[in-house]
């Protein structure tokens, strides 16, 4: 039996097989393991078995070898352990902030597909560091959840999808594109990335797929001062080529984080690029975050504003009110099936991404409870967080 997959690939190796999971997630099946079950043979997608034994399913004891892997899967980016949310893991897609879909209550809708980023930015408001693992979400569950969602709104919908980590990462992201394109009411598709392996090529797949605004957050365009915001190599003059493609096919926003006293310069350059390749520009002020990077003492709104008057006067452009051809609407809420504070009985599923913190399930939705000194089974939490319909709780 010939068995074909769309996401993974093979590689063999002495005495195990490699399985690649969308291109940058792995885990080991052991040749030991595969020959209980019979002859094999690999190839770059596809793995063919001879069974020695009549009527034998081999798929399912496949499937089986499969899933086992799946509990052990890696980033090959990091090093870090990985969990893989799917229609059957039982973990809903509701109630988080790190991974799946999240509804403030508008016409837009914020669909995270993954936490893995390939940078390690100075000014992170996530910082990787502090989270010693990584979630990646099936697309298919994904477009079956933002149906269901998609149906109760009253207005066409514009999905973003970002995430904690680089979007453009993501193993299935033309799949997924394309077929929340299919859903109706869907009006628009944003992504936001930080540009790394974009390339054209690969931009004009993702607008052939349905994708109509890209975000890309290029934070100066001088080589060195790049690689120090990014804490990595980041290729500037690739980056600034594709967007030049994207800003003549799909609507392009350039949104650079203002880091005062590092990239002041930079973000004038920035602007005047934008101008240049008829881009708009949505500058960020970084902000400190409890469990995010602090490389210098963040300012106040009120004097980020004003640097934002300053560079309109200076430079003739919009900074303050994104001229979007979206239409942004208050839509209809999801229903809260407990409030914050409330004491609920929770069912403990699988870590989270924050040491010592572990994703519970109640009432179709996944609650983050940290602090907690057990990894599995049902207890009893208090809600500390509801906004949103993203719930984090503590032991009770």
């Amino acid at each position: 039996m010939k068995l074909k997959f769309k996401s993974l690939k093979f590689s063999k190796q002495e005495t195990k097989i490699k399985v690649i999971f969308q291109n940058i997630y792995y885990f080991y099946i052991n040749n030991k393991d595969l020959e209980k079950i019979g002859k094999f043979k690999i190839d770059f997608d596809s793995i063919t078995i001879k069974s020695s034994k009549k009527n034998e399913n081999v798929e399912q004891k496949f499937n089986f070898l499969l899933g086992k892997g799946f509990e052990n899967l890696k980033c090959s980016l990091n090093g870090k352990p990985v969990l893989y949310i799917h229609k059957n893991s039982g973990i809903p897609l509701l109630g988080s902030n790190e991974f799946g879909i999240v509804d403030r209550g508008t016409n837009m809708i914020e669909v995270k597909p993954l936490s893995t980023c390939n940078i390690d930015c100075i000014f992170c408001s996530v910082d990787h560091t502090k989270r010693p693992r990584d979630i990646v979400v099936e697309a298919d569950y994904l477009v079956e959840e933002l149906n269901k969602l998609v149906k109760i709104k009253e207005n066409r919908v514009n999905i973003h999808i970002g995430s904690q980590g680089d979007t453009s990462i993501y193993g299935d992201l033309i799949p997924l594109v394309r077929k929340i394109k299919k859903i109706k009411k869907v009006a628009s598709i944003a992504i936001v990335t930080n540009g790394i392996i974009i390339t054209p090529t690969f931009a004009k797949k993702l607008i052939d797929a349905g994708i109509s605004h890209f975000s890309i957050s290029l934070h100066s365009l001088d080589q060195k001062k790049a690689d120090l915001l990014a804490n990595a190599k980041y290729p500037v003059k690739k980056v600034m080529k594709t967007c030049k493609f994207i800003a003549k096919n799909a609507n392009l926003i350039l949104v650079p984080v203002y880091v005062p006293t590092i990239n002041d310069k930079d973000i004038e350059e920035i602007i005047l690029f934008a101008k240049e390749i008829g881009a708009k520009m949505g500058i960020q002020n970084f902000l400190e975050y409890k469990l995010g990077k602090k490389p210098v003492n963040p300012i106040s709104m009120k004097f980020f504003y004003k640097k934002l008057k300053d560079w309109e006067q200076k430079y003739d452009i919009n900074l303050t009110t994104l001229d979007s051809d979206l239409e942004f609407k208050l839509d209809t809420k999801l229903p809260k099936p407990f409030r914050k504070g409330e004491i609920i009985e929770v069912e403990l599923k699988a870590p989270s991404r924050l040491k010592n913190s572990m994703i519970a399930v109640a009432k179709d939705r996944s609650i983050n409870v940290i602090n907690s000194l057990k990894n599995q089974g049902k207890i009893k939490v208090k809600l500390i967080r509801d906004k949103d319909n993203i719930f984090t709780a503590v032991p009770a």
